[in-house]
């Protein structure tokens, strides 16, 4: 049987999306299609550009030793931040990370293949300001169907939607292009389940790694950020109906920040035990 699979944001917890597929893969279990927020849309885009799950891995292992040199302070903004603040001028600071090395790197990582281009059916959400509306980013527009105040487009780059989906408000500058200011999809849709049936799946698997994340003792304008958000989407999944086949809810470590790079192998492993453990169940639905 077919299925595809719905990846959740979770800043550095999403490594255990890799692990998921390292399973899934070792046990011959390969997704037709893919969708993901966030981290998972990261994930999602990988996939999507033809990458194995082995490849992931490694991808994984390079960010936990070198990931903090893909951040970029905008330093210029902090600089004048304050000073435009006090003579009573509109700050024109969005974020204290611009997110252009992010996306440079995964521009690298897919080959800067266009949406059109992905290697399957592949669906990553993120959220324009200016009109409210979930933009659901897609390699092709047949076969989906309208959801209310979500639009469709397969005009951008695989990286550009990675980058966008991963863009938490205040921590990531926002991205802008084709006349839209698009943040994190986990703003409308941390765990887009809805958006791949909506695209024509009907056998999904969910991934959720946005449960029980818990705010670090140390206390950041990041973890604030990233915390708050973190604190929606789980209200939000309360109140939504997502008709997933399975869901898979990984036992994962405690992680002390949002871009603690360091701690993504581990991660990485409780994905990888969860779908072992999961196997069976899997297989039966799945295979």
């Amino acid at each position: 049987m077919s299925f595809g699979i719905a990846m959740a944001g979770g800043g550095i917890r999403g490594a255990a999306h890799v692990g998921v597929l390292l399973a899934l893969e070792e046990n011959g279990l390969l997704p037709r299609s893919v969708a993901g927020t966030s981290a998972g849309g990261i994930a999602a885009g990988l996939c999507a550009a033809g990458l194995s799950a082995a490849q992931m891995k490694k991808i994984v292992l390079e960010l936990a030793a070198g990931g903090a040199s893909l951040l970029d302070p905008d330093l210029s903004g902090l600089a004048t931040f304050i000073p435009d603040l006090l003579i009573h001028k509109a700050p024109g600071f969005s974020g204290l990370l611009k997110g252009n090395r992010l996306e440079n790197y995964l521009y690298r990582k897919t080959g800067g293949k266009l949406l059109s281009e992905s290697t399957m059916r592949v669906v990553i959400p993120c959220v324009d300001l200016f009109s409210g509306d979930t933009v659901a980013c897609t390699n092709t527009l047949r076969g989906t169907h309208p959801l209310r105040r979500v639009r469709w487009t397969d005009q951008m780059r695989l990286s550009e939607a990675m980058r966008a989906t991963a863009s938490i408000p205040a921590v990531f500058r926002p991205k802008l292009m084709n006349h839209m200011c698009l943040v994190d999809g986990g703003v409308t849709d941390v765990l887009p389940v809805d958006l791949l049936l909506a695209a024509g799946e009907r056998n999904v698997l969910a991934v959720d790694v946005s449960e029980d994340y818990e705010m670090p003792k140390k206390i950041s304008l990041i973890e604030v950020a990233s915390h708050s958000l973190a604190i929606m989407e789980t209200r939000l999944r309360e109140c939504v109906t997502r008709g997933e086949k399975m869901l898979l809810d990984p036992d994962l470590p405690d992680t002390d920040g949002v871009l603690n790079f360091s701690q993504m192998p581990m991660c990485m492993e409780a994905g990888y035990r969860a779908a072992k453990r999961a196997m069976p169940r899997i297989r039966s639905l799945f295979a």
